[in-house]
């Protein structure tokens, strides 16, 4: 299998002060395996160690001990650069250049084709609903509209991987729902993209994979679907059948009706055994089956709780 990120025991320490002389660790023996072609977010609490390992991945600085790679190549391979795509934190831009003047310079830094380059520019301009700013000034821009001007120059190059760190901080919700568009866009032409996120919500939308960072310890690790995936099961009964529905009732950890008078009951996993195999739910056409599902915002809280 192929991989657009992965560390092998990627550590990061600063040494103590004078007064705190304990080695602090920004990352302790990082260990993780995104597959090409993947989405993936990178989560936890501030300060857990998201932006200092993307700072090692994008060879901005360097490890204390441990390797990384990105698309199968060794961090800090030049020729690997050009297939990247980079959106930093707060990203900060000069407020002299116009939005196309700064476009057209970044395209420049990432060798562009010279013929190419004003038909691109305009493209991703137009993907990121800014176009009508092209001439303006970057230092009249609000946050959002920067952080728009930073999307557009971090998928310039038609990136094989997109980097984003907290690429959501001042997009309203019309500019997350953009994001989201794009970055299943680049999904779809191919591109890889780990990004960092707190809006929890967007990330289980859009993402393959997820990873929960905390004090530098990777907590979780795996694909978003298993990852939310609970052991128990959802059964709504007909109104009509207060038998089944009453059985049920005495196993339910969870009930409600819906607003049709529905019943919506939780059964743990060695419940549903028992009761499915006494009253053969699954041939009931009054029965309606469903996995449970926990949202990963519940998963996240319960996984950064535990002591590292």
């Amino acid at each position: 299998m192929k991989f657009a990120v992965r560390t092998e025991d990627l550590t990061k320490s600063y040494k103590g002060t004078f007064f705190k002389r304990d080695e602090v660790f920004a990352l302790n023996k990082l260990n993780i395996e995104v597959p090409t072609g993947s989405v993936f977010g990178f989560l936890g609490p501030n300060g857990a160690g998201k932006t200092t390992t993307i700072r090692c991945l994008m060879d901005l600085i360097r490890p204390t001990a441990g390797k990384a790679w990105v698309l199968d190549t060794p961090v800090g391979n030049l020729n690997i650069k050009q297939e990247i795509g980079f959106l930093p934190d707060s990203p900060s831009f000069g407020g002299h250049l116009t939005a196309n003047e700064f476009l057209s310079l970044s395209a420049k830094l990432l060798k562009l084709p010279r013929h190419e380059i004003k038909a691109r520019v305009d493209e991703v301009l137009e993907i990121v609903e800014m176009k009508e700013y092209k001439k303006a000034k970057l230092g009249g821009f609000s946050r959002g509209m920067t952080q728009r001007i930073g999307i557009a120059q971090a998928i310039l190059n038609r990136p094989r991987l997109l980097v984003l760190d907290e690429p959501l901080v001042g997009l309203d919700p019309h500019g997350r729902k953009d994001l989201i568009n794009i970055v299943n866009k680049q999904k779809e032409r191919g591109s890889s993209i780990f990004f960092c996120s707190h809006i929890l919500s967007d990330v289980e939308k859009i993402c393959d994979f997820v990873g929960i960072l905390k004090k530098g310890n990777l907590l979780a690790f795996g694909k978003t679907d298993e990852l939310t995936a609970d052991e128990g099961m959802i059964v709504t009964v007909d109104k009509e059948d207060q038998q089944i529905a009453q059985q049920l009732l005495l196993e339910a950890t969870e009930s409600k009706k819906d607003a049709d008078g529905n019943w919506i009951l939780t059964l743990n996993h060695d419940a549903w055994e028992r009761v499915n195999n006494e009253l053969n739910l699954e041939e009931k056409d009054t029965v309606q089956i469903e996995r449970g599902h926990k949202s990963l915002e519940s998963f996240f809280f319960k996984t950064v709780q535990k002591e590292v």
